[in-house]
């Protein structure tokens, strides 16, 4: 089995400093403060895609682990896909949104997402 380094050459499921928790029981490395149930429930709401490693970005963790953290595949979690091909990693058509496809655009940074989800949230009230 392959580890996944971190920047500091370790098993990154061992580093004490990229796993640092703020104060606030956030991972340092997260650039908001969103949880992924609000990050789905805006991609759902707007219907709009968003990487593996913009929503990785804006939770503060790796974006391998993106996969154990969503859980088992459905609708509502296909928003979030693969940056080479725009798609869910290993869904099904039946696993996938019925509107997957109908807009061109996918959120690939995590600073993008969270200005998105910021304007979205405003905007709701």
């Amino acid at each position: 089995m392959t580890e996944t380094r971190c920047v500091h050459g370790m098993d990154s499921r061992f580093c004490a400093v990229c796993n640092k928790v703020s104060a606030f029981g956030r991972p340092r490395a997260a650039i908001g403060s969103a949880t992924l149930v609000e990050i789905l429930e805006f991609l759902n709401a707007e219907q709009v895609r968003a990487t593996y490693g913009a929503v990785a970005a804006l939770l503060g963790v790796i974006p391998r682990g993106m996969g154990a953290q969503l859980g088992p595949h459905t609708q509502e979690r296909s928003w979030i896909v693969n940056a080479d091909t725009g798609l869910p990693t290993d869904y099904s058509n039946e696993e996938t949104h019925p509107s997957l496809l109908s807009k061109p655009d996918v959120i690939s940074s995590g600073m993008e997402l969270a200005m998105r989800m910021t304007a979205w949230k405003a905007e709701r009230g």
